[in-house]
């Protein structure tokens, strides 16, 4: 078995004490580098696999910062970036952090493959469930690498898909598979229009969550702040009233626990 002081991550930072990524106080850890990229990201800096901003520390580094926390903790979430990319090297930091009774959470965008993320997902307690939209609105809002600077096109649906259509569905299949496996705390959408048919996702999603009513469902109203083209993101915030009306859709369609954020 590789040593934890072996194995080395890309850091972005950490938050010894957080109360929002995830269920009572919380170490969170972001990681660098995600597969997306995300229009509206407000943290764009992570987005690179490799940046000279970012440090490569072993998972023992990881491990002696959370037990530092320790007891003030119930355990940590690792985010990014997207976490998943980094699957291997987590599970042993994971494995080692549930001996001292900690939970171990992701927070995910859930675009990963299941089969060889399984590993990961079988030493993960919850996933934090962040719905990106769906459609192929989607390829210009989260799957345009080449968009680095982040800007809003004039034409948001495109007329080419290069994006196989599994591929953009594959958050919402690996959504199906984590529900029964109870390894979901909460489902987030954040919310911008035109993109993507928001009442579309919201009743597939309530098809999912019906089974499982402790499931939280959060609505968050997109905001610009750290965005890379504040300005062009602007005409697709929703009002606070679009929001609520996204809310009662979603409880008529039989969603529990639903959340907004404004």
């Amino acid at each position: 078995m590789t040593a934890l002081s072996e194995i080395f991550v890309p850091l972005h930072r950490i938050i010894p004490f957080s109360n929002v990524e995830g269920q009572g106080n919380r170490t969170s850890i972001f990681l660098q580098g995600c597969k997306l990229n995300c229009l509206y990201c407000h943290n764009p800096e992570t987005i690179p696999r490799y940046t000279a901003d970012a440090k490569q520390v072993s998972l023992q580094y990881l491990y002696e910062q959370v037990m530092d926390a320790v007891p003030f903790i119930r355990g940590v979430t690792i985010s990014g970036g997207e976490p998943t990319i980094h699957h291997k090297k987590l599970v042993p930091l994971f494995k080692a952090l549930k001996t001292q009774g900690l939970t171990c959470y992701l927070d995910s965008s859930g675009f990963f493959d299941y089969e060889t993320t399984l590993p990961l997902i079988d030493v993960t307690d919850k996933f934090l469930f962040d719905l990106k939209g769906q459609g192929l609105g989607l390829q210009t809002l989260c799957f345009e690498r080449k968009n680095q600077a982040g800007k809003v096109p004039n034409q948001l649906i495109p007329s080419y898909q290069h994006i196989k259509s599994e591929n953009l569905d594959r958050n919402l299949q690996n959504l199906a598979k984590l529900l029964p496996l109870g390894k979901v705390e909460e489902v987030r959408l954040v919310y911008l229009t035109e993109f993507f048919d928001s009442k579309a996702l919201v009743k597939q999603v309530a098809d999912l969550l019906m089974p499982y009513p402790d499931v939280a469902f959060k609505i968050i109203r997109v905001h610009t702040k750290g965005s890379r083209d504040p300005e062009g993101l602007t005409p697709f915030v929703p009002t606070n009233e679009q929001v609520d009306e996204l809310a009662k859709f979603a409880e008529y369609c039989g969603i529990k626990k639903v959340v907004k954020i404004y």
